[in-house]
């Protein structure tokens, strides 16, 4: 069965020369980052690296002794692209595909890709203490399981996205059986931040204040069988007969093919509070689209001066609103002070800058609306084509 470690970032000695040491669980009262890493996190040096960015690049900027976790997976087996298709599945995210496709995908899976035990593990050694009394026996008031909520703060990396939507499902249960009401669980539930790089998850399911980054060009991260994700890669396709058609000096098919010219974009709520940019790095000198810099997907640094201008603008966002989560977490000691909304959570509290996140973050929005609009144009498209062939 599989399982997870768990890590603390420390500073470095003699005898820890590494800055990293196992810990069995997380303090339940204790405000703190989580790292969630991606399905390559089977190592204590792959853990500790996310560790330390945070560490470096986040808190020092805060000045705070913030401790800062991340987990290491012993995956035994688990067949994690098929336990990542079975939520993409059961979250409606796999639309284009047809219902027998879905039956045989469903029927390779085992318990352990419908409820992996390293989800549990985690859940128990992380989520439930902060929500329950008694050793998960007896519900905490509303406050105190906000206040605890609150003060985590989790940062996931591709496959550590569909992990936290599965610690959520699990905290949802738990706290329906303890007798929590509906709307005190989506009150408890709104405190959990998720800040989520290149997420391997559907987006707008959650009920966490889960806020997502993503490159269209980040060619690792999973696609789904959806109009969303299928326009994005019909454009990708007609960028890269434009860029062939260059090359060749094809004059004709340069007047009829199309840049994919991506805007910065940002998708709100049910949308999946998306951050969605084209590519953070410049394609490899010669090659274009054909060839993508694998940072593209793998790092996840907040400081990366070679990034592309929208890169930077990215992580920058990223970085500001996991910042301003710890220093919401920060006030959490005396009552019960709730995450703020999206909108106040991308201002950095320089006001002289603030007009220009705040613009730069409006402009986001309306391309997103935009880009909607084409995606929903080509799916009309797609149904009477479908309409069409079938008449």
């Amino acid at each position: 069965m599989s399982s997870i470690e768990i890590g603390k970032r420390t500073d470095k000695t003699e005898d820890n020369p590494y800055g990293y040491v196992k810990v069995d669980s997380i303090p339940k009262d204790e405000i703190c980052v989580l790292y969630i890493g991606g399905d390559g996190t089977t190592t204590d040096k792959a853990a500790n690296g996310y560790a330390k960015i945070i560490k470096n690049e986040i808190l020092d900027e805060i000045s705070t002794e913030t401790p800062v976790y991340s987990i290491k997976y012993d995956f035994d087996g688990h067949n994690k692209s098929l336990a990542r298709q079975i939520a993409n599945i059961k979250h409606r995210t796999e639309v284009l595909r047809s219902k027998a496709d879905i039956e045989k995908t469903l029927s390779k899976a085992t318990d352990e890709e419908y409820n992996p035990q390293y989800v549990d593990e985690l859940f128990e050694k992380v989520i439930l203490p902060r929500i329950t009394l008694h050793n998960g026996k007896g519900k905490l008031s509303v406050e105190e399981a906000c206040k605890r909520i609150r003060k985590l703060n989790i940062v996931a990396h591709c496959h550590g996205a569909y992990t936290a939507l599965k610690l959520e499902e699990k905290m949802q249960a738990a706290m329906k059986e303890l007798g929590y009401s509906v709307q005190d669980r989506k009150k408890v539930q709104s405190q959990m931040l998720v800040i989520a790089q290149a997420p391997a998850c559907a987006l707008g399911v959650s009920k966490s204040q889960f806020v997502s980054f993503k490159s269209v060009y980040d060619s690792n991260t999973p696609l789904k069988n959806n109009f969303f994700d299928k326009y994005i890669e019909s454009r990708k396709a007609e960028e890269r007969r434009r860029f062939v058609a260059e090359e060749d000096q094809n004059i004709d098919k340069i007047e009829q093919n199309r840049w994919f010219d991506l805007k910065p974009c940002f998708f709100a709520g049910k949308q999946g509070n998306l951050f969605l940019i084209k590519q953070k790095y410049e394609w490899i000198e010669g090659e274009g689209p054909f060839m993508i810099n694998s940072d593209e997907h793998n790092n996840v640094q907040y400081k990366d001066k070679s990034q592309t201008k929208e890169g930077r603008m990215m992580a920058y966002f990223a970085k500001t609103i996991l910042q301003n989560g710890i220093k919401n977490s920060l006030q959490q000691d005396d009552g019960f002070v709730p995450l703020p909304p999206i909108e106040d959570l991308i201002l950095s509290g320089n006001p002289e800058i603030q007009e220009k996140e705040q613009s730069a973050f409006e402009k986001m929005k309306q391309n997103g609306k935009a880009l909607r609009r084409e995606v929903f144009q080509a799916a009309a498209n797609y149904h009477k084509k479908m309409q069409k062939q079938a008449d």
